[in-house]
């Protein structure tokens, strides 16, 4: 049997269709990924690659890719933007999902996924589109002080996990009354030396400097 290694072993993977009979499949379902097809505002010239793809629980789980570095579970909590768009694969220009997402603790990669089967790939896309357009809704119905937002903004400038006793000169229990909303409302997420920003904390401070540029 071919190893991953073989490249027409990886361009068959990749070609395959699902042998369940199940059209859109979503369990080990093949997929081309490109991961990460940016980090932050960067454009990388990481390739394509075969690999498998399980949705579940709010989660896209990428694995057996020959490059162990696309071996990483996505979580739906994470997405900061989402669209279709279209990449190339073994010279064939195919449809695709672009994930924007959190790569915790902090930085926003880009993730571009796509489904062979156009079934499997319809379904990928209409779940974690109905949930990134859920998530933009329920961001619109937040009502965040001027401080809190600020701490997000904050948040966002660092990059990565911050003290939050860092950057507000207030006592322990103010900082937890600012703070304790945040992460109820999943904006700030607990890191191991502080906190960072969620996907959908990211989604407010765009909002929110987009506001400011108008």
């Amino acid at each position: 049997m071919p190893s991953d290694s073989d490249a027409d072993a990886v361009r068959d993977r990749l070609f395959e269709q699902p042998t369940d009979g199940t059209e859109a499949a979503l369990t080990d379902a093949p997929v081309g990924v490109r991961h990460p097809a940016r980090r932050g505002g960067r454009v990388t010239d990481v390739p394509a690659v075969a690999a498998r793809l399980t949705l579940a629980d709010e989660t896209i789980r990428l694995h057996d890719a020959p490059d162990e570095r696309v071996t990483i579970t996505l979580r739906f909590a994470d997405i900061v933007y989402v669209r279709e768009g279209r990449q190339e694969i073994n010279g064939t220009p195919v449809e695709s999902l672009v994930i924007r997402h959190i790569d915790p603790p902090a930085s926003a990669v880009t993730t571009t996924l796509s489904l062979w089967d156009d079934a499997a790939h319809a379904r990928l896309t209409e779940i974690v589109t109905t949930y990134y357009r859920q998530q933009r809704s329920a961001i619109e119905q937040l009502r965040l002080s001027t401080t809190q937002l600020e701490i997000l903004v904050a948040a966002y400038s660092a990059g990565r996990e911050f003290d939050p006793a860092s950057v507000l000169p207030k006592s322990a229990d103010d900082i937890a009354a600012l703070f304790e909303p945040l992460r109820d409302a999943d904006l700030l997420r607990e890191g191991d030396t502080g906190v960072f920003l969620t996907g959908r904390g990211h989604m407010v401070v765009n909002e929110t400097l987009d506001d400011e540029t108008m």
